[in-house]
């Protein structure tokens, strides 16, 4: 039998906890995992025991995360009875998982050791000098990892970032920025990436690209535009960021030399899990000017690319710029970028160069999803 009486403290992400996650009493019965969350409706939530998908992860690196088949509803826990309940089950292929996960844990712990003795041994390559070489052929290595780890660190630090008020991808704001990014990702630097964007409901204006084309975009900038080739223009340039790898290169700043040990001894889970700690914060605080300025170029490039007019890109920071000023108190999404004044030239400049084509205006309507904001 299965204990059915014993519940423990763990937690549960679903789409429907405000905020997409929330704190939980969770308890096995004998035919499911079941969660009952921490908020004001005290929300029931269960998986059948048959179709549990079991994971182990999180900071400890004992946390169970248990998945339906649709991967919709996680179940979470790490206190060690949990654990012990799931084995109790009838249900063999749980055992299993937890018999694999266990494993995996102890490789994991065999690289970590190797990780020591790799640190130390790099720290004494730093003590003789060998500093600068070292953190160049770190950041190499990490300019050499594969895109699937920008999308799994962008997908792992979005579910991680509080982001109250996010809107459902049915709002009018959410359908507008997702065949915004439909018409631009055909042209984008790698068209395969997995873009996907989440619009929140804020006055904030400001939008966001963290590794592996997740976007995020406040309410506030697209009531601040004029038309809808001046949202392209910024999403054009979030989608560059993240096509340019700025995210990337923000973890190899900060964790070169870890990431490229941790690369070297195969945890790609490592580098995946610092990465997504990275990303937030520098996606929170700013990327570099010189990064900025690649990504206002990239994203012309995409623009004209795409038939619209880069200039779209140019008026939306000159309108920033007469109501703001060249150095905005409020508005959070050029506060780190370089002067409006300098970024309108460098756009006019550069879209100089471009071929000429006979430019589109895109088939949407901002007026009504303005309104629908309203």
């Amino acid at each position: 039998m299965m204990d059915s009486s014993q519940v423990y403290h763990g937690g549960v992400f679903h789409e429907s906890v405000p905020g997409g996650r929330a704190g939980a009493t969770v308890s096995v019965t004998q035919h499911a995992v079941v969660a009952e969350a921490q908020s004001e409706d005290r929300r029931r939530f269960s998986i059948p025991l048959s179709e549990c998908r079991l994971e182990m992860g999180g900071a400890s690196g004992r946390m169970i995360f248990c998945r339906d088949a649709q991967r919709t509803l996680t179940i979470f826990c790490e206190e060690p009875g949990f654990a012990h309940a799931l084995e109790q089950g009838s249900i063999a292929h749980l055992s299993e998982q937890l018999s694999v996960l266990r494993q995996r844990q102890r490789n994991e712990a065999n690289r970590f050791r190797f990780w020591l003795a790799a640190s130390a041994l790099i720290f004494a390559m730093v003590c003789m000098g060998g500093y600068y070489g070292v953190l160049g052929a770190a950041r190499a290595t990490v300019r050499a990892l594969p895109i699937s780890i920008d999308e799994k660190i962008g997908k792992m630090a979005i579910q991680s970032m509080a982001l109250e008020n996010r809107l459902d991808v049915e709002h009018p704001a959410s359908k507008f920025i997702a065949k915004i990014v439909d018409e631009l990702k055909p042209h984008a630097a790698i068209p395969n990436m997995d873009f996907q964007s989440l619009v929140v409901d804020s006055d904030e204006v400001n939008a966001f690209a963290l590794p592996g084309g997740q976007i995020v975009v406040y309410t506030g900038l697209i009531e601040k535009a004029k038309n809808s080739e001046q949202i392209a223009g910024v999403m054009a340039h979030e989608i560059s960021h993240a096509t340019l790898r700025h995210g990337l290169q923000s973890v190899s700043q900060s964790l070169g030399i870890v990431v490229a040990i941790q690369y070297l001894v195969g945890d790609m889970g490592g580098i995946v899990a610092f990465g997504s700690q990275v990303a937030q914060e520098s996606v929170l605080t700013s990327y570099s000017r010189t990064s900025e300025t690649e990504a206002d170029l990239e994203g012309a490039r995409m623009l004209h690319a795409a038939k619209i007019d880069p200039q779209a890109m140019a008026d939306f920071f000159a309108l920033l710029k007469e109501e703001q000023g060249d150095i905005p108190g409020v508005i959070a999404w050029i506060s780190t970028h370089p002067q409006h004044a300098q970024r309108v030239e460098n756009i006019s400049n550069y879209e100089k160069t471009l071929p000429k084509v006979e430019y589109r205006r895109l088939d949407l309507d901002l007026t009504t999803v303005q309104a629908a904001l309203d």
